[in-house]
């Protein structure tokens, strides 16, 4: 009997042994290799320790198989550890890098962005050039025409104008139409603009003539606007481009003399004046109003109006710095700004 027991167990072990190495074969058991290692072991003291007739009971090792199957939780629980840090870290490091890479890519992007500097490049409209632009020039209606305006109308011509003279007394605003630029001599009678007839006429104007700039509103003195006897302006606003890069007290005649002197206008709060008669700034010799701008009387003005100093015939009594003052005023009335 005592034999047939001991083959009963030896049987049982047999079986017990090929049901787990079965098991290593199956691949939902492989995960866990180590364990079925440890389920033999404790298998082993069980029948070791009660070879007795007690141990009829063990013949139920089933419940090794259980055992197997129970401790596999334990390489989930191991798996989870391995998993669990390393998805939370990935997490935090990416949820870290991105906030710290966003902000920096917005203050990156922010000044690129913000590229105002550009704008000083794309406001400034191009020059516009004389070549080819109609002048009409209006002077004083005699035969033969005077000196001045022969010597002027060339020097437009020079620069590029296309010039058409006409004779104060035909001088109406209808005569005005299909011009880039009017020009008035100083040799125009003044009579022939009274009445304001320049008022409407929206078409940029250099005046030679201290009547004009009253008759408009943008003077407020008629007659007597002439300081005889000097031969040089105070240049007020050096660093506009109207001064050239003239400065300070400029000679603008050769020499003095008492039978001519410097035009001059007393001007409204929205003028721009170039220069002023010397140590007198509430006379403007050299100055201008914007297109837009208003006469302290109201009056809107159409299109850039400017005014030149010039008394007659100072062709020939002119300096260089004189030239290019009259050149710059006309290039600049011309842009109608």
């Amino acid at each position: 009997m005592k034999r047939f027991l001991i083959l009963l167990v030896i049987a049982l072990m047999t079986l017990t042994v090929i049901a787990c190495s079965s098991s290593e074969g199956n691949p939902e058991a492989s995960v866990s290799p180590k364990v079925t290692a440890s389920a033999t072991t404790s298998i082993t003291p069980a029948p070791s320790d009660s070879s007795m007739a007690s141990t009829a009971p063990t013949p139920t090792p089933t419940p090794t198989a259980t055992s197997v199957v129970s401790v596999t939780p334990s390489p989930t629980e191991s798996s989870k550890p391995s998993v669990t840090p390393a998805s939370t870290d990935s997490s935090k490091a990416s949820a870290t890098t991105v906030p710290a890479d966003s902000p920096k890519a917005s203050v990156t992007s922010t000044p690129a962005a913000t590229q105002p500097e550009t704008k000083p490049e794309p406001t400034q409209q191009p020059e516009i050039s004389p070549k080819g632009k109609k002048v009409l020039f209006v002077g004083r209606e005699q035969v033969p025409v005077p000196a001045e305006d022969v010597v002027m109308a060339d020097r437009l011509k020079g620069m590029g104008f296309i010039v058409t003279r006409l004779g104060d007394k035909d001088f109406t605003a209808d005569e005005t139409k299909g011009y880039d630029l009017l020009y008035f001599s100083q040799t125009v009678n003044s009579k022939f603009l009274k009445g304001g007839v320049m008022k409407d006429v929206a078409i940029p104007t250099v005046y030679v003539k201290s009547h004009g700039m009253f008759y408009l509103g943008l003077s407020s003195l008629e007659e007597g606007a002439t300081v005889k006897k000097i031969k040089s302006i105070d240049i007020v606003d050096s660093k506009h481009k109207v001064a050239g890069g003239l400065s300070g007290t400029v000679d603008v005649y050769k020499e003095a003399d008492t039978g001519y002197g410097v035009s001059y206008g007393i001007v409204g709060k929205e003028a721009k004046v170039i220069a002023t008669i010397p140590g007198d700034k509430t006379k403007a010799a050299l100055y201008y109003y914007d297109k837009g701008s208003k006469a302290d009387n109201g009056y809107t003005v159409k299109a850039r109006v400017a005014f030149y100093y010039w008394s007659n015939g100072m062709q020939d009594n002119s300096t260089d710095a004189g030239w290019k003052l009259w050149d710059n005023i006309v290039l600049w009335t011309l842009q109608n700004g």
